[in-house]
């Protein structure tokens, strides 16, 4: 009978023997919808567990399996107590399939899993795809989602997805989370634009980037955090800090390190953002 226990990942793993190679070369073929590789790889399984060996040194024949976007032996491997960890979420990124995706949430895997401490939840992987992101809210992945720090599916958004794809998430997220105007200042393209979207949300421009999250500011506010204004002068985007002096944010606000955004662009010497701090007045 299959253990239900939760097996972690072997740790130090070894070659894999015979029987796991095997195994994931099968995972190469097909899945198990396929006869042939239903009966090979349950055959294939039965005799790696009768030969005593723990059932967390299938990894090599999961992570197959992901790779290979086999969502039928992902199950199965799931049902005999390998449980998702980080590595597989990687490969799952990777291979970006909705149906390997979908194998983990009916293992009772939840969207919104924080699986690194500095990197949110999957739906920040996948805001550059307007399919699979509207596929991932649709099974319940929360844009305000957080990990250790205060960074969210939405941070990641504003920073590179398009305009209209921010606005669907934030119709079910806020602007209070996950520091969207910071993030937003370091677009490549259209900042501006999805700065007046945030703005127009309700969005401060003028707060201290993780000053209301103290985890995040214990582990960052050692790298002279600043506002919006601040980021916009140091990624010297004259654009984007006139925008925002247009709009109301606060050239006398200090950062961690004691200094406004104009002394950080004199201290650059950028004569172009000290000219416009000088005409603003």
């Amino acid at each position: 009978m299959a253990s239900s226990t939760i097996l972690p990942p072997a740790e130090n793993p070894s070659p894999p023997p015979g029987e796991i190679s095997d195994l994931s070369r099968i995972c190469y073929i097909g899945d198990l919808d396929v006869n042939d590789v239903n009966v090979n790889f349950r055959n294939g399984l039965e005799s790696f567990e009768q030969t005593g060996h723990s059932l967390r040194e299938l990894w090599p024949v999961f992570l197959s399996a992901v790779q290979s976007a086999r969502p039928e032996i992902i199950k199965l491997l799931l049902s005999r107590g390998l449980a998702v960890n980080e590595m597989y979420i990687r490969q799952a990124i990777e291979t970006r399939s909705k149906e390997v995706f979908q194998a983990f949430f009916d293992s009772g895997w939840d969207v919104n899993t924080v699986w690194d401490n500095f990197h949110p939840p999957i739906l920040a992987c996948f805001v550059d795809d307007l399919d699979f992101t509207q596929w991932l809210l649709d099974r319940g992945a929360n844009p305000d989602a957080r990990c250790y720090l205060d960074l969210t599916p939405l941070s990641f958004a504003v920073r590179r997805a398009q305009p209209s794809l921010i606005i669907i998430l934030l119709d079910r997220g806020s602007v209070e989370k996950g520091q969207l105007v910071h993030h937003a200042v370091e677009r490549t393209e259209d900042a501006i634009e999805v700065l007046q979207i945030l703005v127009s949300r309700g969005a401060s421009i003028n707060k201290i980037q993780y000053s209301e999250h103290l985890d995040s500011w214990n582990h960052e506010h050692f790298k002279g955090l600043g506002t919006p204004l601040h980021r916009a002068v140091e990624l010297r985007k004259v654009d984007v800090t006139q925008y925002l002096l247009q709009i109301g944010a606060d050239r006398n606000i200090q950062d961690t390190k004691g200094r406004t955004p104009l002394d950080i662009a004199m201290h650059m010497r950028d004569a172009d953002l000290i000219r416009l701090f000088e005409s603003s007045y």
